[in-house]
């Protein structure tokens, strides 16, 4: 079991990222609705076995808007460089 596990939405849209729902070990205090201007949605995935131990971060998309080009998102991350 780890001792810690969290997840952090992250909405890229026009104007930048917006952060959404927080879950503490897969419980969320409050979900946050997604913009409605929302390009992508994407998780950080935050894992770490041990106190002393490095956390294990993954990122995961799990909606991507189909009305922006690859082209468009492209200049969008240029822009706004993901969240750390």
């Amino acid at each position: 079991m780890s001792v810690d596990h969290t997840e952090d939405e992250y909405h890229l849209t026009p104007h930048g990222w917006v952060h959404g729902t927080y879950k503490f070990y897969g419980h969320a205090d409050k979900i946050v609705d997604p913009p409605e201007d929302r390009i992508e949605t994407w998780v950080r995935d935050m894992k770490q076995s041990h106190p002393f131990a490095k956390e294990f971060v993954t990122w995961e998309c799990i909606w991507k808007s189909p009305e922006y080009s690859d082209d468009d998102k492209k200049k969008l991350w240029a822009k706004y460089p993901r969240p750390s």
